[in-house]
């Protein structure tokens, strides 16, 4: 029953994130969508911005789970086609939370609280980048320039998730020709 509870509050909280900024969001709002008096809120959260970093947190913990799927197999190219995939998957099919996390990070570039926290969340996300940027290791271009793993795994996730904030809020969805050009574009550089 309280996991029930914490749970609704916690998806009503991903979708009134997505809709307004950490701002104009008000947890009189959570409350409504989720169906709970604001008084339970505070029984599972400290405040507004702690449910958002627990939020932020899910986030991060299903996309470090989905990345982490992809270690086990492969050559760099193979790897770097299911790390293209998985980040299509995940933000195509996670709409809201990409916003969430869009929406925060601009509101709360400035609020140190927010910065130290979200810094403590990305954690995990950091080490699994981390083990699969070991097993990319360093690649070498069809020109011979050198780009660590670690490099390849940022620039990586930096276009898909800006290109699929792009598309998403444009009210598109990412096809699979969309996923099939972004595998090209992320291995046809390898020697």
């Amino acid at each position: 029953m309280l996991e029930d509870t914490r749970r609704k509050i916690l998806e009503a909280a991903k979708k009134i994130f997505a809709e307004k900024s950490f701002f104009d969001a008000t947890l009189e709002d959570v409350a409504a969508l989720s169906g709970v008096k604001k008084s339970t809120i505070y029984y599972y959260f400290e405040n507004k911005l702690d449910l958002l970093m627990k939020v932020i947190q899910e986030i991060f913990e299903e996309l470090a789970a989905a990345l982490e799927s992809t270690l086990p197999r492969g050559n760099v190219k193979e790897l770097l086609t299911r790390i293209v995939d998985c980040y299509c998957e995940f933000f195509s099919q996670k709409r809201d939370l990409l916003l969430v996390f869009q929406r925060a990070a601009f509101d709360l570039l400035s609020h140190d609280e927010a910065c130290q926290r979200f810094q403590e969340i990305a954690q995990r996300l950091q080490e699994i980048r981390k083990r699969i940027a070991e097993k990319i290791g360093e690649v070498t271009t069809r020109t011979g320039k050198k780009i660590s793993g670690d490099a390849l795994l940022r620039m990586i996730a930096a276009s898909i998730g800006g290109y699929c904030i792009e598309e998403l809020k444009e009210g598109r969805t990412i096809t699979q020709d969309d996923k099939e050009i972004l595998k090209e574009v992320f291995t046809a550089f390898l020697a």
